[in-house]
């Protein structure tokens, strides 16, 4: 992807590596509402608990089918998995155990969230329904019907008494999980409909497609209105998913891009490659940074951080070497510089305008010579 003058810089950090073997490809992954734990379920059949700083093996839970879906309860004791074996399970996320497993579902579960209250859990799958589940008595309240074709994304509204789906028949649904009723039937993507996600406030719903555009949906009023729609993938778009505050938002495709959008300006403000198709994204509550999972296996830590903030020292530094004319501070300049060199990776560093910068430092403390090279 050609780099591009933008507002933000998605500096990477691989917390697990790619795969070495196929048995250990992660597809699936979820992280807990304080974003301490993720969960990510294995090509193995196992579902492992990591470390969300640095993607150190905490619990390990084992399964005889290929987990499909996870998702965390809002309280985090429980962590709801459902698989190929058409099962919907809760693991008790301390000891590991099998707290339930309930029948329901006709072909593989897609797709899970919990209410924010956490009592209730909504499930998609192939057999084209979603359903409701009481978590305390681990028994299904009512299924949702209309789906043609695979149901292969859910979200609940952290606001109100409202779920969306979204289906490979193309189709969003909107419905009141209490009765069962479908509240609306959109059909605005021209094919499948791969994810569609809440913003922490209720107040906006973006939904990703096999059309290549992502659609942003004012979710304020009594049913979902379209506020955009943008395109910057190539391929499939896989996952969306919104930054703490509503303000930004990540999508990942097939096409190995990572972008990050304003949800305002509805531009790109941010953008990165991966090795391989994008699965998952989860972004850190309390922090500018989100989770990746792709394709390879490999988990990835991206902090989102203002490209002028990552300038602003190394201009302030090429002020103090041009105000020293007699050259006096040159050692202390050159060790100032070589301590802010340190604080980045060798990526981070070949960004055209970092580069660019740095090597105006570096002609300024005399440490090379000639012009800069072609970015």
């Amino acid at each position: 992807m050609e780099k591009r003058d933008l507002p933000f810089f998605l500096k990477a950090k691989i917390l697990k590596p790619a795969a070495e073997t196929a048995d250990q490809i992660t597809r699936r992954f979820a992280m807990n509402k304080v974003g301490r734990i993720l969960a990510a379920a294995h090509q193995d059949r196992t579902i492992r608990m990591y470390d969300a700083r640095n993607c150190e093996e905490v619990q390990r839970l084992g399964d005889n089918f290929l987990c499909t879906a996870l998702a965390f309860s809002p309280k985090g004791d429980i962590l709801a998995s459902g698989g190929v074996d058409r099962l919907l399970k809760f693991w008790d996320i301390r000891s590991g155990e099998l707290i339930a497993k309930m029948e329901g579902h006709r072909y593989p579960i897609l797709s899970l969230a919990f209410s924010p209250e956490g009592d209730r859990l909504l499930s998609s799958s192939g057999d084209t329904t979603l359903m409701v589940w009481d978590v305390e008595n681990h028994k299904s309240l009512r299924q949702l019907k209309g789906h043609s074709l695979y149901v292969v994304a859910c979200d609940w509204d952290p606001k109100g008494e409202r779920v969306v789906s979204g289906g490979v028949d193309a189709m969003i649904g909107v419905w009141n999980p209490s009765t069962g009723e479908r509240i609306q039937w959109i059909q605005e993507h021209r094919t499948a409909v791969h994810t569609v996600k809440f913003s922490p406030d209720g107040a906006r719903v973006a939904s990703g497609s096999s059309d290549q555009t992502i659609k942003i949906w004012n979710a304020t009023g009594a049913s979902l209105t379209v506020e955009q729609t943008v395109q910057g993938h190539s391929e499939e778009v896989r996952c969306v998913a919104f930054n703490r505050d509503g303000s930004l938002f990540a999508s990942g495709s097939t096409d190995k891009n990572l972008l990050l959008w304003g949800t305002a300006s509805k531009n790109i403000e941010g953008e990165s490659t991966t090795k391989a198709e994008i699965d998952g994204i989860e972004w850190f509550p309390d922090q500018d940074a989100f989770i990746t999972c792709e394709g390879t296996g490999a988990i990835t830590r991206w902090d989102v951080v203002r490209m002028a903030s990552m300038l602003s020292p190394f201009e302030a530094l090429l002020k103090e070497v041009t105000a020293d004319t007699t050259g006096a501070r040159t050692d202390e300049l050159r060790r100032k510089f070589e301590g802010l060199i340190s604080q980045y990776d060798a990526e981070t560093l070949q960004d055209k305008r970092v580069f660019y910068i740095t090597w105006q430092c570096k002609k300024a403390l005399g440490l090379l010579k000639g012009k800069p090279r072609e970015v």
